[in-house]
């Protein structure tokens, strides 16, 4: 059997101000170091198999916060999704500043691409690939520390569901997801959403 969790970066100037950051490299803040703290004392602490990271610096600061000293096993494939031309950029403006890309991506999310960004669909068809390889994995616990995207990813492949039924599942910075995997077959067994703010 495989346990797996999945673990969120902390809070960072994009979550807190309410802006796209995709594949913006913005650290961690005061707040985010903080909720980390509080996610790391909910996690195993016998270790891990493997650590497995998304190579940007809010995953590798926050995987530092919560393994310290575990080697760490960088993985392009749980990089969030790239959202172009809109990354710094909030919701709000985004509406004003891009209507017919916007219109577009409220007639298909799946398959909309932000310019110069990427689309659901190829954000989904990586993540399932690097998945797949993990299933064949030996048995033993795994942790991927990785951002909202790629977690959504796995919840729309693991339990079929569409890509905006996953906007009613809360998926806070910190965010910690419990899978399952036992003979091929995946279950979710929890999803925690952390306190967060300083302190």
């Amino acid at each position: 059997m495989k346990e797996i969790y999945l673990v969120r970066h902390g809070d960072t100037d994009a979550t807190e101000r309410g802006y796209y950051a995709g594949w913006m490299d913005i650290p961690l803040s005061a707040g985010g170091r903080a909720r980390i703290l509080r996610v790391r004392e909910m996690l195993p602490r016998d270790g891990f198999r493997k650590v497995l990271v998304s190579p940007l610096k809010r995953t590798l600061e926050t995987a530092r916060i919560v393994v310290e000293d575990a080697p760490l096993e960088i993985c392009e494939e749980l990089k969030e999704r790239s959202f172009g031309s809109w990354e710094g950029r909030g919701w709000k403006e985004i509406e004003e500043n891009f209507p017919e890309e916007m219109a577009a991506w409220r007639r298909d999310p799946l398959r909309f691409t932000p310019p110069g960004g990427e689309s659901f669909e190829v954000v989904l068809a990586r993540v399932v690939s690097f998945w797949e390889r993990l299933r064949l994995e030996p048995e033993g616990r795994y942790l991927l520390v990785t951002h909202g995207g790629v977690i959504r990813s796995l919840l729309v492949h693991l339990l079929r569901l569409d890509f905006a039924s996953t906007f009613h599942i809360l998926l806070d910075p910190g965010v910690v997801v419990k899978i399952r995997e036992e003979n091929g077959f995946s279950q979710l067994v929890h999803i925690v959403n952390v306190e967060g703010g300083e302190g």
